[in-house]
């Protein structure tokens, strides 16, 4: 009996080991099943930065943002005119030019406009900007440039408007200028093209150049004497403001107003060339009813761009421009000038109020 309580002790003892034994096994293959191992903690549980390391990282969201830098227009030497407070659009009975403007060049108004905003062919009257970029870039008046078959032969064959210049004749600088303007000379502006810049090209780019400087948006050229290419356009406004420009320069001032000018003598022209000015023989015997003198100013003609005007008029010691495009004739075009000035102008009552004769010029031719 004693010897079977002892056995009972050791069966339980075993017993015990064993379910302890199951109860570890069963465990893991618990822990096994469900993937999970022993934790380690360095892996399982993600460091907190420290608050105050944040907020030194991030912009702070509520500081006044810098104020963006202002747009500012690039400086031009000229400004667009502005309407002028009796400002009228162009309506005259007889006119026949399809685009006008009239400004007073001292205040930089616009009295009076017809399309004048609108793309035109200039013609001729790009001879005041070459009128502008030579003389501006002219040191010696007096140096001279020698002619070549080359400058004459193209010209020739484009029939345009020349001088008289001949291949090997060397002509100054100032003839050239005359020649340009006066008679709207194509080999006078060749010339002082290839004087100036070297090539017409080069002298175009600084042309366009000048046009940038002067804050015009509407005007692009692509030669120096106005043959017509379609890249070759102005409007009625930016050839007005052009031309108010030239007026402030006194050399291009007395070759925009005179009326005969001679070259000097050359070998191929031994007493000079007379160069009387296309726009004061236009203008011989006109008047403007009302007052006012006519100065000076550019005549312009091709197919595309019909018959143009650019003039200089002069009243009460007030200095005005009016750009006409597109006239029937060459006739017409200075009669549409001139019943622009005759309509537009200040009356002398000095009332501001627009004159009240709307009658064409034509009478008095």
């Amino acid at each position: 009996m004693l010897r079977l309580k002892k056995n009972e002790k050791g069966g339980a003892a075993v017993v015990a080991v064993m379910i302890i034994i199951m109860i570890v096994a069963i465990g893991s293959a618990i822990m096994v099943v469900t993937g999970r191992g022993s934790i380690n903690e360095a892996k399982a549980v993600p460091a907190i930065a420290d608050e105050s390391s944040q907020e030194e990282s991030q912009p702070d969201s509520q500081a006044d943002p810098e104020p963006a830098p202002e747009k500012t227009e690039p400086e031009t030497l000229m400004s667009y005119p502005k309407q002028a407070l009796d400002y009228e659009d162009i309506s005259i009975k007889e006119l026949t030019t399809k685009y006008g403007i009239l400004i007073d060049a001292d205040s930089n108004t616009i009295l009076a406009g017809k399309n004048y905003e609108k793309k035109i062919y200039p013609a001729s009257l790009t001879k005041v900007m070459t009128l502008i970029v030579a003389v501006e870039n002219i040191d010696d008046f007096d140096a001279k440039y020698k002619f070549t078959s080359d400058d004459i032969d193209p010209l020739i064959e484009e029939n345009a408007s020349r001088a008289g210049f001949e291949a090997g004749e060397s002509v100054t600088y100032e003839d050239l200028l005359y020649s340009a303007i006066l008679v709207s000379g194509a080999d006078g502006t060749a010339g002082l093209a290839n004087a100036i810049a070297g090539s017409e090209d080069k002298f175009v780019e600084m042309m366009n150049d000048k046009a940038k400087e002067l804050g015009l948006t509407g005007t692009h050229f692509e030669n120096a004497s106005g043959l017509h290419n379609k890249n070759h356009y102005s409007t009625c406004q930016d050839i007005a403001v052009i031309m108010e420009y030239a007026m402030h320069n006194d050399e291009c001032m007395k070759i925009l107003t005179a009326t005969e000018y001679t070259t000097a003598k050359t070998k191929q022209h031994e007493d000079g060339i007379k160069l009387t000015s296309i726009v004061a023989s236009r203008f011989n015997g006109y008047y403007i009813e009302g007052g006012g003198d006519l100065l000076g100013g550019k005549t312009g003609f091709t197919d595309e761009s019909g018959y143009s005007l650019v003039s200089i008029a002069e009243k009460d010691g007030v200095n005005y421009v009016c750009v006409t495009v597109k006239s029937e004739d060459e006739w017409k075009a200075v009669e549409d000038n001139i019943a622009i000035y005759e309509k537009y102008l200040p009356s002398e009552d000095d009332s501001g109020a627009p004159s009240d004769s709307s009658e064409s010029a034509s009478s008095d031719e």
